[in-house]
């Protein structure tokens, strides 16, 4: 049964839910979500959530059994939810020191990002010798990426969330090749490519972009080529030297605002 996608925007507790936890008329809530849902909200059978799967579509479930590990509800209604822009951004974001990358995650999937490429560049702090590139380390912050993300977009009211990829080098990262009408590396060293020019002569419609940020110390002049090399436009984004988590931000809204949905 469909219902009125504005029930999902006023919603008191939406929580995301992946398909494969959702057939037959039931959903089944685990992970982080169950302890939230028991000990916060301290919601009991009866009550009424919305869930969504990530795919565009949300769903009233009413809440069956509540457990410590598991939360099972029954769905009562169902809708399309439409609220992604019809702009696909990828951002490839050379990873930053400390927890930068958690609010450029958070704020880049509330903004509409579809696709993260967390990349370790030459001056990327995430080298052989540090404790971030161990297996366990890297598992541990990929998992936290994508928890920010998933937060984010349910708190935006996104119906999909945000892809993170695994952390890339740059040759793994020239192996699979981004497919977008714009791909454009922001380099603060460019002197004659501005980002505003360059929008301004974008001819044919717009539907995808993928954009490259540098790390605290930018990328070197090496780096910068190879991206240029593979297809990726080197551009000034003005006299002002930004932040690396900045930046993107800056320029994921603007992509929106010019060829999405702001």
């Amino acid at each position: 049964m469909d219902g009125s996608p504005m029930f999902s925007r006023k919603a008191k507790h939406r929580f995301f839910v992946p398909p494969p936890q959702i057939h037959d008329g039931n959903v089944c809530i685990r992970g982080t979500d169950v302890w939230h849902m028991t000990k916060v909200l301290r919601l009991s059978p009866g009550q009424k959530i919305v869930v969504f799967d990530g795919t565009g579509r949300e769903y009233l479930v009413v809440l069956e059994t509540v457990k410590r590990q598991e939360v099972f509800g029954v769905i009562q209604e169902q809708w399309a939810q439409v609220s992604e822009s019809r702009l696909k951004l990828t951002l490839v974001q050379a990873i930053p020191k400390a927890d930068k990358m958690d609010l450029i995650v958070q704020k880049a999937a509330e903004i509409g990002v579809n696709e993260i490429i967390p990349l370790n560049s030459a001056r990327s702090v995430w080298g052989t010798k540090t404790k971030h590139s161990q297996p366990a380390k890297v598992h541990q912050r990929l998992e936290r990426w994508s928890r920010i993300g998933i937060e984010a977009a349910k708190q935006s009211g996104r119906s999909s969330v945000p892809l993170i990829r695994p952390v890339l080098s740059l040759d793994e990262l020239f192996i699979q090749p981004q497919q977008a009408d714009v791909k454009l590396l922001l380099w603060e060293e460019e002197e004659q490519r501005t980002f505003k020019e360059t929008l301004r002569t974008q001819k044919s419609p717009v539907q995808s972009a993928a954009i490259v940020i540098g790390p605290e110390g930018g990328f070197s002049q090496e780096e910068s080529e190879r991206f240029h090399q593979h297809g990726y436009l080197p551009v000034l984004l003005g006299k002002r030297i930004l932040r690396t988590e900045t930046a993107g931000l800056v320029v994921l809204g603007i992509l929106q605002y010019e060829f999405g949905d702001y």
